[in-house]
C-alpha cells in the first residue's frame, strides 16, 4: 500500500481532519520536490565546476612541479601574483594533496608556497579568532606546513575538545617541537579530558615515544580521575611502551586491577604482561583474584598477560586456572599461552581436550606458515 493513503488513514483514525492532513501531505510533497531539485541542480554545477576546473588542475599541477624540480628558486610569490582566484583555489587544493605525499626539502618547499598563498597568515589568524571548525582547518593546514603556532597561543585556543588537542599536539609532533613529549602530553591530558579519536589515541602514542617516562607519571597522577575509556586509552599507548620507561612510577597499573570497568581491568593486564621482570610491582598483584574474575574478558588477559611471564607461577596458573575455566574464549587463550612453553616446562595436558588440540593444531599452522615466509625471503633475497 503506498505510503501516503497509509498516514492518511492513520491520521484519521486518530482523529486528525482530513483538510488538514490533505494540506501537511501536500506540503511534504512540495519540500521533498523542491530537495530533490536542489540536490540534483548541485550535482550538475558540481559536475560543471570540475569539468572546467580540470584542465586548470593539470596546467597548475605541472607549472608546480615545474618550479619546485627546478634548479633556480621557485618564486612562488611571482607566480601566486599572476593567477586568478579560482587557479588560487585549485592551487592549493594540489598543494594540500602534495604536502600529505611528500616529505623532506619537498616540503619545506612547498611550505613557501603556503606562505605565498597566504594560508600561513590565514591559519595563524583562525587560531586566535576563527570558529571550532576555523581552528580544526587550520591545525591540519599547520601540520602540513610544519609551522607550529606557539605554545601559549594553543593552550589558549586549541583545548576545548579531544579533537582540537589531538590536532594541536600533531602539529607540534609534524614541526619537530623539540619538547613534543612533556608538552604534548600535557596538552592531551591535562585538565582531565574527554576520551580521544583514534587520530587522537595515535596522536598520543607518537607524542609519548619522545619521553615515554612523562606519560606513566601523568597516569599516576590523574589515572582515576579519568573516564574508563580514556584509561583504556592510555593503558593502550603504555603497553608499547613499557621498555621505555626506565624508573618510572608503575603502582598505577596494579590500582587499575581494582577498576569497576572490565575493559580497564583488561587493558591494565595486558599492559602488565611487559612487567615481568619487575618483581617488586608484581608483589602488589593478587594473582588468585585475577582468574577468579566475573569476568572471561578479564580472565583471558590474564591468561595471555601469565603467558608473557613465563615463570613457573604463570604456567602452573595457566594449567589448572586456565584449563579450567568455564569460558571456551579463555581455555583457548589459556592454552595459546601455554604451549609456547611445551617442552621447556614438565607438564602434561590430555590430548582430547578442545582447547588444548585447537592450540597444539593452530601452533603447527603457525610454524608452516613461517618455514614459508623464511624460505620465501631467502629465495627472494638470493635470486
Amino acid at each position: 500500500m503506498p505510503l501516503r493513503p497509509v498516514a492518511l488513514s492513520v491520521a484519521l483514525q486518530i482523529g486528525v481532519p482530513r483538510q488538514a492532513v490533505v494540506i501537511a501531505a501536500g506540503v511534504l510533497a512540495v519540500l521533498l520536490t523542491i530537495e530533490i531539485l536542489l540536490t540534483l541542480g548541485y550535482s550538475v554545477v558540481k559536475s560543471n565546476r570540475q569539468k572546467r576546473q580540470t584542465p586548470i588542475r593539470e596546467s597548475l599541477r605541472d607549472e608546480l612541479l615545474t618550479r619546485l624540480y627546478r634548479p633556480a628558486a621557485p618564486e612562488w610569490e611571482q607566480w601566486v601574483e599572476s593567477l586568478s582566484e579560482e587557479q588560487r583555489a585549485v592551487l592549493e587544493a594540489l598543494l594540500d594533496e602534495y604536502l600529505r605525499e611528500l616529505d623532506g626539502a619537498d616540503a619545506t618547499q612547498l611550505a613557501a608556497l603556503g606562505e605565498a598563498l597566504g594560508i600561513t597568515q590565514r591559519a595563524h589568524r583562525h587560531l586566535k579568532h576563527g570558529s571550532y571548525t576555523d581552528r580544526l582547518q587550520a591545525l591540519t593546514w599547520l601540520a602540513l606546513l610544519q609551522d607550529a603556532p606557539a605554545i601559549e597561543v594553543l593552550k589558549e585556543h586549541c583545548t576545548g575538545t579531544p579533537k582540537e588537542r589531538a590536532a594541536a599536539v600533531r602539529v607540534l609532533h609534524e614541526s619537530g617541537h623539540p619538547e613534543i613529549g612533556r608538552i604534548g602530553i600535557d596538552l592531551l591530558l591535562s585538565d582531565n579530558p574527554k576520551p580521544f579519536s583514534i587520530f587522537g589515541v595515535d596522536t598520543l602514542y607518537r607524542a609519548a615515544e619522545k619521553d615515554p617516562s612523562h606519560l606513566f607519571e601523568r597516569a599516576a597522577a590523574d589515572f582515576v580521575d579519568w573516564e574508563p575509556q580514556l584509561q583504556q586509552q592510555v593503558l593502550l599507548s603504555c603497553r608499547y611502551l613499557r621498555t621505555l620507561v626506565g624508573d618510572a612510577e608503575l603502582s598505577w597499573l596494579v590500582e587499575a586491577l581494582n577498576s569497576p570497568a572490565e575493559r580497564t581491568r583488561a587493558e591494565a593486564l595486558k599492559t602488565l604482561g611487559g612487567f615481568g621482570w619487575h618483581p617488586t610491582l608484581l608483589e602488589g598483584i593478587d594473582l588468585q583474584s585475577l582468574v577468579n574474575d566475573s569476568s572471561p574478558l578479564v580472565r583471558t588477559s590474564a591468561y595471555q598477560m601469565f603467558g608473557e611471564w613465563g615463570d613457573e607461577t604463570a604456567i602452573d596458573l595457566l594449567r589448572f586456572a586456565g584449563m579450567a575455566d568455564p569460558n571456551a574464549r579463555a581455555r583457548v587463550a589459556a592454552a595459546r599461552a601455554l604451549i609456547a612453553y611445551d617442552g621447556e616446562y614438565d607438564f602434561s595436558i590430555p590430548d582430547q581436550l578442545a582447547a588444548w588440540s585447537w592450540a597444539a593444531e593452530q601452533a603447527s599452522y603457525d610454524a608452516v606458515v613461517r618455514d614459508i615466509s623464511a624460505e620465501a625471503t631467502m629465495t627472494g633475497g638470493s635470486s
